[in-house]
């Protein structure tokens, strides 16, 4: 039989809950000043003629053009040279320079020149050049080969070209990016690759440059890798820090149509972390089998929809997560499932319009109309009816204060005078109870499909 609660210098301390192993998930990528870059305020990206390549052969002086024509040396003496050169490739069995030709490269982000593939580029350089010596070393035979043609030895190093700003715009396919860390030319492309994707379906969806590995979305194990790092958004470009955003510019785009859901694909940093969390929180018994994590979202709201809360967490403090069981009366978080239903009978699409709100709670509740939500995945899972294919489970950022402990049902009905939100740690928390009594003191952050 649980004792009654006593008013006892325990009972009146504030329980601070700090939660660290969450601080991973404390983000509504509300950027500050000098958080991530951004294209909002940029100036159009104008197409400039590239600078000029130098000679091939000393890579010292630029190359000669003259009248629209374009030639790879500077000079009639590193022409003679490159001549001599190839001479002496064609007549050697140990060829190793060549015509350049495409070569397919799955491991990695690096964008392809505007011309086209990679291509692997013959350089020549006069072995006793200073040029040659600060270039390759002597000790690295796999940079570099010797051929002799003359009496002057040339080497050949296979050279790739590096992503610059002159790339095309994957969207368009008619501007420069904005500059190297960009697959875009501006705002404009950017928000139509955020929500469509690029020109080419069939490229990889990080890089965008690449084709897909057959039954895969990225070209290569390095774009992989870095997929399950990507802004949640653009999907082609890290995410910054704790935020699942890379910056202010998927920001801006994504608080357009808010509130929006964005998925954590599986095997992305995020949906591992939610996953974890959610399983480490399980309690069985007595919860009985933690079921499967088919899905997780991040949920973005607006400025005005999170300012509220933001101010309250300033005022009272005590930020833990809780989980929230809910039904849905659409198929919001289904494959392809995105779009909140306008059903004011839909509870999940309610939540994630308005957030939670005590008028529409139930006053005969355990605590009296409050917001209910528990530390205990096993026991938020219990209100889901996720086993008629119904449920849902929101991970939300909670403002607790001032925590009064009780141990019994209808022990308090309000938050008691001097205190924030009440708690009722049953089975020492397996089937823990958290009460907040302010709709301030919610906001949904992660939605599991299970």
């Amino acid at each position: 039989m649980l004792r009654p609660a006593t008013n006892t210098m325990e009972d009146s301390k504030v329980k601070e809950e700090t939660d660290t192993t969450y601080n991973e998930l404390d983000s509504d990528d509300e950027f500050l000043a000098g958080d991530g870059e951004s294209m909002l305020n940029a100036s159009p990206v104008v197409a400039s003629a590239p600078p000029s390549a130098p000679c091939i052969v000393c890579l010292i002086k630029p190359a000669y053009s003259k009248g629209g024509k374009s030639y790879p040396t500077c000079g009639f003496r590193c022409s003679a040279l490159l001549e001599a050169a190839r001479k002496g490739a064609q007549s050697s069995s140990n060829i190793v320079g060549r015509t350049p030709t495409a070569v397919y490269r799955g491991t990695g982000a690096t964008a392809l020149p505007a011309g086209g593939s990679i291509l692997r580029q013959p350089t020549l350089q006069p072995v006793g050049s200073m040029a040659a010596k600060k270039a390759f070393s002597t000790n690295n035979p796999s940079q570099s080969r010797t051929t002799t043609a003359t009496k002057t030895e040339v080497q050949i190093p296979i050279q790739t070209t590096n992503a610059s700003a002159s790339e095309s715009c994957v969207v368009c396919l008619e501007r420069p990016c904005r500059d190297s860390k960009y697959v875009t030319c501006g705002i404009v492309c950017a928000e139509k690759l955020c929500q469509s994707g690029s020109a080419n379906r069939n490229n990889c969806n990080y890089c965008h440059r690449r084709p897909k590995l057959p039954g895969q979305y990225q070209c290569g194990q390095a774009c992989s890798n870095n997929a399950k790092l990507a802004c949640l958004l653009c999907k082609c470009r890290p995410k910054l820090n704790k935020y699942q955003l890379c910056g202010k510019t998927c920001r801006s785009i994504a608080i357009k149509t808010t509130p929006l859901i964005l998925e954590a694909p599986q095997g992305h940093e995020t949906y591992e972390m939610v996953k974890n969390k959610f399983k480490s929180s399980w309690s069985s018994p007595p919860g009985g089998t933690c079921p499967e994590v088919r899905h997780v979202y991040k949920i973005i709201e607006s400025t005005n929809f999170l300012e509220p809360y933001n101010k309250y967490k300033k005022s009272v403090g005590n930020e833990v997560f809780r989980y929230h069981g809910t039904k849905r009366q659409c198929k919001l978080g289904e494959p392809g499932q995105t779009k909140i239903c306008s059903s004011s009978s839909c509870a999940l699409c309610s939540i994630l319009r308005t957030s939670f709100k005590t008028t529409l709670a139930n006053p005969l509740g355990a605590f009296g109309a409050g917001i209910y939500s528990s530390s205990a995945s096993n026991k938020a899972y219990n209100y889901t009816s996720a086993s008629n294919g119904k449920g849902a489970m929101l991970l939300n950022k909670v403002i607790l204060g001032k925590v009064r402990n009780v141990n019994n049902w209808n022990e308090v009905m309000s938050a008691p005078p001097g205190y924030d939100s009440v708690m009722f740690d049953r089975q020492n928390g397996t089937l823990n109870e958290t009460v907040v009594y302010c709709d301030d003191a919610i906001r949904p952050v992660f939605l599991i499909i299970f």
